[in-house]
């Protein structure tokens, strides 16, 4: 009998078909439940998953941990200037040297040489300079003779105009050093300017009598020559006023005819006195000039002037000289630091080229540490601050570099240390703790937890599973954190990631 007659016959029975029945039923149910579970764990794994947190769990320390290198604060290089074979070493690995020791020395004879046939030109020089026979003493001699002729020249100017004026033109006013002169020839239209002209002389000889007497060699001899020169001009227009009113002049007046000859005569005479005193002082200024030049040339020729000739080989001499001594130094490698010899590179015999370290010296007993960092470290790291090293030392950060070093793109950080147990070259771990992230007074959470707006921005809570926004007020804002000073509390949760999230979304919690 096959399956099938056989399912026919228990089918007929009321029990068997019952028992299918239910089974069937229940087959059914289990697998529609299973569909439906499967739906529900996939929309549950399309919900996008937040994490929760309040600013008071952020209220923590976190820990800074850096890599960095042992270094002597004070460290030198020392690199030849020019290619040549190494002749001696004057010290040795591990020894102490002190600033301006010599190191190595490389072949120098030429360099040698060229210092002795340099150092020959210079005191050739020197004795060109001494054999000098123009004599700036005698130059400068001749000019203060010049100097002391123009003196005399201007205070005999004062002399002869006040001479003219008071022994000759005054005969002619009834009161000269009156505020009214009283002109006593027939002024014929210039009465009135002649008496102010004398009266303006009773000043300007006695302000010239001043200055005359106080002038020296020291004084400003050309401004002093000017004056006179335009004083002198003065007196010689005033006589020469006077000259043109004497023929002028009734005969039968105050003067006779002879006498009005003769006083055109008598003032004519003193014209030419006042006019050989302008020539005096310009044939005294002609001297100093050519005084001037005379003492230039005998600068320009003889050592000891400002733009000597004498000088100017010796000088050149003294370059040559300085030149072959650099090119000599060159050959000689010195320490500029004292310290320990940490490294030396070569040994008698060797060629070494330009530019190529040979040793390295540094001060071993005084070290620094030095990190890069990027900005996150950077924020959390200040001068002066305590950090650990080696989770053992205390190490100082000295300084912090205000710029982002080029090659490693990071900031560069400095450490002292006092501890003994580090060497030079080594490589350290670096740690600080105690970066606190919020206060009692402030609220700071991840700058990811922040919606930014044009104006302030808001963040999202959770409620039913419902990404809910909650306005807040922005404060500080450093590389990491925000400050918020109102809309939420230290206790107040809210999603620590707000990148993606739309308001009123359905959302996992972690």
């Amino acid at each position: 009998m096959n399956i099938a007659e056989t399912f026919k016959k228990y089918w007929k029975k009321p029990v068997f078909k019952a028992f299918v029945i239910v089974f069937v039923a229940l087959i059914v149910t289990l697998v529609i439940r299973g569909i439906n579970s499967d739906t529900q764990e996939t929309e549950s794994n399309t919900l996008p998953s937040v994490s929760l947190a309040s600013a008071s769990s952020l209220s923590q320390t976190e820990s800074v941990s850096l890599i960095g290198t042992v270094r002597a604060f004070t460290e030198a290089q020392i690199t030849t200037e020019r290619a040549g074979r190494v002749t001696s070493v004057s010290t040795s690995l591990g020894s102490q040297v002190g600033a301006g020791q010599i190191i190595a020395t490389l072949e120098n004879a030429s360099e040698q040489a060229a210092v002795l046939q340099a150092q020959g030109v210079y005191e050739a020089a020197l004795a060109n300079a001494a054999q000098s026979t123009i004599s700036v003493e005698e130059a400068q001699t001749g000019l203060q003779s010049a100097r002391n002729s123009l003196v005399t020249s201007i205070k005999s100017a004062y002399n002869t105009a006040n001479s003219a004026i008071r022994n000759d033109i005054d005969d002619f006013y009834g009161n000269p050093d009156a505020f009214v002169p009283g002109l006593k020839l027939d002024g014929k239209g210039q009465t009135q300017s002649l008496n102010a002209e004398r009266v303006a002389f009773q000043t300007l000889l006695s302000e010239w009598q001043q200055r005359s007497n106080s002038i020296t060699t020291s004084s400003n001899l050309e401004v002093e020559s000017a004056y006179a020169v335009q004083n002198l001009n003065r007196t010689i227009s005033l006589l020469d006023t006077f000259i043109t009113l004497f023929p002028l002049q009734d005969a039968n007046g105050q003067y006779s005819e002879a006498e009005l000859q003769s006083f055109s005569s008598s003032f004519t005479g003193l014209r030419g006195s006042l006019l050989q005193a302008v020539a005096s002082i310009e044939s005294a200024q002609s001297g100093i000039e050519r005084a001037e030049d005379a003492a230039l040339r005998a600068e320009q020729s003889a050592t000891g002037g400002t733009a000597s000739a004498a000088d100017a080989q010796v000088k050149q001499a003294l370059g040559s000289l300085r030149a072959a001594q650099a090119n000599l130094a060159k050959t000689i490698l010195r320490t500029p630091i004292s310290g320990t010899v940490n490294s030396l590179d070569i040994k008698v015999g060797d060629f070494v080229g330009s530019f190529e370290t040979v040793s390295i010296v540094a001060n071993n007993n005084a070290l620094e540490i030095v990190t890069y960092v990027g900005d996150t470290e950077k924020d959390q790291l200040a001068v002066g601050e305590t950090v650990v090293i080696e989770g053992e030392y205390e190490g100082i950060i000295t300084q912090i570099a205000p710029a982002v070093d080029a090659a490693t793109r990071k900031t560069e950080v400095r450490i002292a240390t006092d501890n003994t147990d580090i060497s030079n070259g080594d490589t350290v771990r670096i740690t600080k703790d105690g970066v606190v992230q919020t206060s009692n007074n402030e609220v700071f959470i991840p700058i990811t937890a922040v919606k930014f707006e044009a104006e302030n921005g808001y963040v999202f809570k959770v409620e039913n599973e419902t990404l809910v926004r909650v306005p807040v007020t922005i404060g500080q804002i450093n590389s990491s954190n925000v400050e918020i000073t109102s809309g939420l509390s230290m206790t107040d949760e809210f999603v620590l990631d707000a990148r993606g999230l739309n308001e009123g979304a359905s959302v996992n919690i972690k």
